[in-house]
């Protein structure tokens, strides 16, 4: 029983098909760069405050942190607290600090979108926290750091 095979012309393909595969390529490269835009637009903002504070509440809001940042040093002195946690404490103490003063949520931006927003020593006491706050065995002085946060309250005026 022979069996014969015809192969077809590299030609023979419908036209139509080879029109449809272009098409959808060049769809999704604009689909990639219009992506890629917005992203690298959606970094590029500048962060302004989205809130108005009144001079009181401005007072208000920096005695509170100031007193947990207290506390934070209080728990340091007695070793009640790990390097680590007491890192992770003060990353977050100063995150929200700047989220009640601002409105800006900083408590979800990433080291490199807390640089942008430009926000006195911000970036510098933020950036201390990372290594002592991820890595278990990383040492930082702590007392330092809050020294830091506590003049990033003070010096905040808008």
């Amino acid at each position: 029983m022979p069996i014969d095979v015809e192969l077809q012309g590299m030609h023979s393909y419908s036209f139509i098909m080879i029109v449809i595969v272009a098409a959808f390529v060049a769809v999704s490269i604009v689909a990639a760069l219009i992506l890629i835009i917005k992203r690298s637009q959606k970094r590029k903002k500048t962060v302004s405050p989205k809130k108005e504070i009144t001079v009181a509440d401005r007072e208000h809001i920096k005695a509170k942190y100031q007193r947990l940042l207290n506390e934070l040093e209080a728990k340091c002195q007695h070793h009640k607290l790990s390097n680590r946690k007491a890192y992770q404490e003060l990353s977050k103490i100063t995150r929200h600090f700047v989220h009640e003063a601002t409105g800006i949520k900083v408590h979800n931006y990433t080291l490199e979108e807390i640089k942008e927003t430009n926000i006195s020593g911000l970036y510098s006491v933020i950036s201390e926290c990372y290594a002592p706050e991820f890595a278990v065995d990383k040492k930082g002085d702590i007392y330092s750091s809050i020294m830091k946060a506590r003049n990033v309250i003070e010096e905040w005026k808008e």
